[in-house]
């Protein structure tokens, strides 16, 4: 394991020549301009910390430089082709579950389609093709949620800053510059007159780096459930230092569920959200209507077949080979990668685990020490209705041995996130 000081180390030249010699094979999921730029300006975690944190304004970031990547990743064209191919056709076979009327059916009186999806694929290795070296991706999971999108435009700003070639490979798409991401993501997330973020215990949250952030990149301050006020009339406060303020638009990242700890408050103000007239961005009805377990209801185009945890042997497949994870968990919990039989028969609540085949992480890359690095790919799309999905955002998370979750990542020489350039030309 590397420590710290070691991970903020630069690349030696001899070693990035050795990566770059890498990009002659075609095959590889990342632009040759991914090692020239690592070779030309390399970076310390360190310098992507404190770079990040002044972009953001924020100082709610981590003590310790273990969240970012010091790597600069431009997706090969082909890579990019896969990306953008699959998640249309993931949200072309989602479209009847994203419609209003699912929201009506629990009981909110003004009810939207779902307007964003973010769905996670890791680059593994192609199991049937001949040569060894050939790489597919895979789907992980989706939900319809937002997150990261702030922390990865002020990646992305970072990256201009220090690779210039960067600023004309956005990670995002059919936008021009930075101006008009900005303008088209207020409208999207926090357009109205008097918008807010709204989340369930926002200070103490290891995502409070991301909130903080888009607070500022928005201008919209941040409220809890408990500050919240419904009128008669469907309209919405927030009480905050001892003003009351209305609000029109609400950017959310509360997940209702996690309400259930103080069922004083739930309960009431679950009747009160229903029937306020509100526009949402990412509404918190969506968390569990749309998310990874509809995986096991419907057949994805490119992916392999997908099951509930009692029905596991109609995989064929040895248990070992599977993965089992938990429907309602996040962050890579309640995850069981390569079970045994005796664990999947055991599941407490079958019919709430999803069971996948399990895959072969493609070492993308290789540390000074010749460790291999995966990666996992991160897409926001803004649903829209009369167009298809736009990739909003494309991060990039480094993994080393265990999981593309940022709970495991230690400040290991690459590891970390970072975000997924597309390829110049784009």
């Amino acid at each position: 394991m590397h420590q710290l000081a070691t991970s903020n180390n630069v690349v030696k030249p001899e070693r990035l020549a050795q990566l770059a010699a890498v990009t002659d094979h075609l095959n590889h999921p990342f632009h040759a301009l991914t090692f020239e730029l690592q070779h030309s300006a390399p970076q310390t975690k360190q310098r992507m910390h404190e770079l990040w944190a002044h972009r953001a304004a924020t100082p709610h970031v981590p003590v310790q430089p273990v969240l970012f990547s010091e790597w600069p990743v431009v997706a090969s064209h082909r890579l990019q082709d896969q990306l953008t191919r699959r998640a249309h056709a993931l949200c072309e076979t989602l479209k009847p579950s994203l419609e209003a009327e699912r929201m009506q059916a629990q009981g909110w009186q003004y009810a939207s389609r779902a307007d964003v999806l973010t769905v996670d694929y890791a680059i593994v290795c192609d199991d049937l093709a001949d040569d060894a070296a050939s790489w597919d991706i895979r789907l992980v999971e989706f939900q319809a949620f937002t997150s990261l999108l702030t922390m990865g435009y002020r990646l992305h700003q970072v990256h201009s800053q220090l690779w210039p070639q960067l600023a004309d490979c956005p990670p995002w798409q059919k936008l021009s510059n930075e101006q008009a991401w900005l303008d088209h993501g207020r409208h999207w997330l926090a357009g109205g007159d008097n918008p807010a973020l709204l989340e369930y215990q926002p200070w103490q949250r290891g995502t409070l780096f991301d909130l903080h952030a888009a607070s500022i990149l928005w201008n919209v301050p941040i409220i809890e459930p408990a500050q919240l006020e419904i009128d008669a009339t469907g309209r919405l406060f927030s009480k905050q230092c001892g003003v009351r303020q209305p609000h029109d638009k609400i950017l959310n990242r509360l997940i209702l569920s996690e309400l259930d700890d103080e069922p004083q408050l739930s309960s009431p103000l679950l009747a009160q959200l229903k029937t306020a007239k509100l526009n949402w961005h990412s509404h918190p009805a969506w968390y569990f209507l749309v998310q990874k377990g509809l995986a096991a209801d419907i057949k994805i185009p490119f992916e392999p077949e997908n099951v509930k945890g009692h029905q596991w042997r109609n995989l064929n497949l040895p248990a070992q080979n599977l993965v089992a994870k938990n429907i309602y968990s996040c962050g890579g919990k309640d995850l069981h990668i390569g079970p045994d039989a005796q664990t999947l028969d055991q599941l407490q609540n079958p019919e709430q685990w999803l069971i996948q085949p399990r895959f072969r992480p493609y070492p993308v890359m290789r540390t000074q020490s010749g460790s291999p690095v995966y990666a996992e790919v991160r897409l926001i799309l803004q649903l829209q209705e009369a167009n298809e999905a736009r990739i909003a955002m494309q991060i990039v998370r480094m993994y080393c041995a265990e999981q593309a979750s940022a709970s495991f990542f230690q400040g290991r020489e690459g590891e970390g996130a970072s975000i997924l350039h597309t390829p110049p030309g784009i």
